[in-house]
C-alpha cells in the first residue's frame, strides 16, 4: 500500500484525506426485539432502591432486578419467603406482608426521584410510576404463576420480591458476586 512520500512536494492535502472513511453501520435490533423489556407499575421507592443498588454495584439495572428476582423466587420456593395476601382498605386489590432478618446490616446509597408536578386532569398520569425490567421470558412465566396463585398483580408480587432481596442484601444474607465469563475462542481464519 503505497504511503505519503514526506520528500514529496508539498501539497495542500492533509493526512486526513489519505485516511480511510469509515462505514456507516446500519443497526440491527434483533436482541432488543428478542429480549422484551417489560413495564410493571411498582412503587417508585421500589424502583430507586434497585436503581441504589445497581448503582452501588456498578452495574445495569437488568442484571440487578434479574438477581433480587432469582433469589425471592428461591426463597419463595424454600419457604422461607410467604406472601399473606389481605384486602386493601382502599380499594378491591390486595397487598403484601413479609418478613425476615437477622444479621448485619448493609447502607444503600439513597437515590432522589424526580418530582411529579401536579395537574389538573382528572386522570391520573402512571409517568413515572412504572419501571422496565428485562427479566427474561421464563422469570416472567414463574412471576405470573405465583401472581395467579395468590390472586395477586404482577407488580404487587414483583415489589415483593425486590424488597425482600433488597432487605436481605442489606441485612447480610444475600452477597452479590460478579462471576467472570468464559467465552470459547473459535478459529476464524488462518494463514501459512
Amino acid at each position: 500500500m503505497p504511503g505519503r512520500n514526506a520528500f514529496s512536494v508539498i501539497s495542500t492535502d492533509t493526512v486526513a484525506h489519505d485516511l480511510p472513511l469509515a462505514q456507516q453501520r446500519e443497526r440491527n435490533r434483533e436482541w432488543e426485539k428478542s429480549h422484551p423489556a417489560r413495564r410493571y407499575l411498582i412503587p417508585v421507592q421500589v424502583r430507586d432502591e434497585v436503581a441504589a443498588l445497581a448503582e452501588a454495584l456498578m452495574e445495569n439495572v437488568d442484571p440487578v432486578a434479574c438477581v433480587l428476582f432469582d433469589y425471592a423466587e428461591t426463597c419463595h420456593a424454600r419457604g422461607t419467603l410467604k406472601f399473606k395476601p389481605r384486602l386493601n382498605p382502599t380499594g378491591r386489590k390486595h397487598t403484601l406482608a413479609w418478613e425476615e432478618a437477622d444479621t448485619e446490616p448493609t447502607q444503600l446509597p439513597t437515590r432522589r426521584h424526580s418530582s411529579v408536578k401536579k395537574t389538573d386532569t382528572p386522570y391520573r398520569s402512571l409517568k413515572g410510576q412504572t419501571a422496565a425490567y428485562r427479566l427474561g421470558d421464563e422469570r416472567h412465566a414463574k412471576l405470573k404463576t405465583i401472581a395467579e396463585a395468590y390472586n395477586l398483580p404482577l407488580a404487587d408480587v414483583l415489589s415483593a420480591f425486590f424488597r425482600h432481596s433488597i432487605q436481605a442484601y442489606r441485612d447480610g444474607k444475600l452477597k452479590i458476586n460478579r462471576e467472570p465469563v468464559v467465552m470459547q475462542m473459535q478459529v476464524k481464519s488462518w494463514s501459512e
